[in-house]
């Protein structure tokens, strides 16, 4: 069997040097890295990652963290976040270890956990897992906000409360007072701020905010967001003809165009839509395409991770990190005043 001894001495370099080229934990030249792995696959050389997690009491894995329920799918925002996080990893030479335990099961693993750090998705405001990484002295990122009454998290989010209160006034401006908000599952912390973002647009507008116009994602009624925007519009409009709806996701406003469709309501001319994430395929696929609010997943993947590593690596990292939302209008959304202009022409 070929040793890391027998690459070093073919390629003319250190045992050490071999190691950092497949650790990738120093900097190599391109033309040494070049070398050595021609040389390893030369000679059928195979890193002995046991043996090296061993050495330097690392196992070079990072956990993936993203509790989940029964028959749940992927999103595009969370699989552009598992790519990013898992190419940022990889130049580091850290593999990725999904994990998608059920959250009512998860606690059970945080300490069983053969990992050097954890990056966890979908904080709750009361998040056990936190205190359990911090007890066992495991690093780890959140991306979202923790509910952090020490401020010592570190953690990559964008900012929910500026983001909702600017979709709030942007449909508050195009005329509409009666908005129904189909929010995250209560108890997340992104909940509460993108709640607190509406009632902070309702207020500058000096309009009343009614909390029973906001619905939260419940997985025990909803299997999945389709059915959520679905059964929500279907269930909501007919107490109240609301004129603007903002979505917690594509997914979930793709069920609230389906029920829209069944009891003929047309959006935009009846109702306004805005999705709170940016399927950019989706968006321009759906008819009207649908007004989203980019939240650039590629990028928290990737901060969360950088953040990870220079932890690891025991170097100074941030805090937190802000990433920057983007309200990308589109033609699911329509003024009052533009609607009655409409109503008007088709009278004559």
């Amino acid at each position: 069997m070929t040793t890391i001894g027998d690459v070093a001495r073919e390629a003319g370099v250190s045992k050490s040097t071999v190691s950092n080229v497949f650790s990738k934990k120093r900097p190599i030249s391109a033309e040494v890295t070049n070398r050595v792995i021609e040389v390893a696959n030369r000679l059928n050389y195979v890193p002995n990652h046991m043996a090296r997690s061993l050495a330097t009491k690392r196992t070079m894995i990072i956990g993936l963290k993203m509790p989940t329920y029964a028959e749940y799918e992927l999103s595009s925002f969370e699989t552009k976040i598992i790519n990013s996080v898992v190419k940022k990893c990889s130049e580091n030479g850290y593999r990725v270890l999904l994990d998608r335990i059920a959250e009512e099961d998860e606690m059970n693993f945080v300490s069983n956990d053969p990992v050097d750090g954890v990056i966890l998705l979908n904080p709750l405001d009361e998040d056990q897992r936190i205190l359990k990484y911090k007890v066992s002295k495991t690093p780890f990122v959140i991306i979202g906000r923790p509910n952090d009454r020490n401020g010592d998290t570190k953690y990559v989010d964008n900012n929910n409360t500026e983001m909702v209160k600017e979709v709030g006034e942007y449909l508050m401006g195009l005329g509409h007072k009666e908005i129904l908000f189909l929010n995250a599952s209560l108890h997340m912390t992104v909940a509460e701020d993108r709640q607190s973002g509406l009632k902070q647009a309702y207020d500058n507008y000096s309009l009343p905010f009614r909390e029973e116009d906001v619905i939260y994602y419940d997985p025990s009624r909803c299997k999945d967001g389709s059915q959520y925007g679905y059964t929500s519009l279907l269930e909501n409009y007919r107490k109240k003809k609301y004129t603007a709806i903002i979505a917690d996701t594509d997914r979930v406003a793709l069920g609230v165009i389906r029920a829209a469709r069944e009891i003929g309501i047309d959006i935009p001319n009846d109702v306004s839509l805005v999705a709170l994430s940016n399927n950019e395929t989706l968006a321009h696929e759906i008819t009207p395409k649908l007004t989203s609010m980019e939240l650039q997943p590629e990028k928290l993947g990737e901060e969360a991770a950088s953040i990870l590593m220079s932890t690891l690596n025991n170097e100074l990292a941030p805090k937190n990190k802000m990433i920057p939302a983007k309200l990308v209008k589109r033609d699911s959304c329509m003024g009052i005043n533009e609607r009655f202009q409409q109503t008007l022409e088709g009278r004559r």
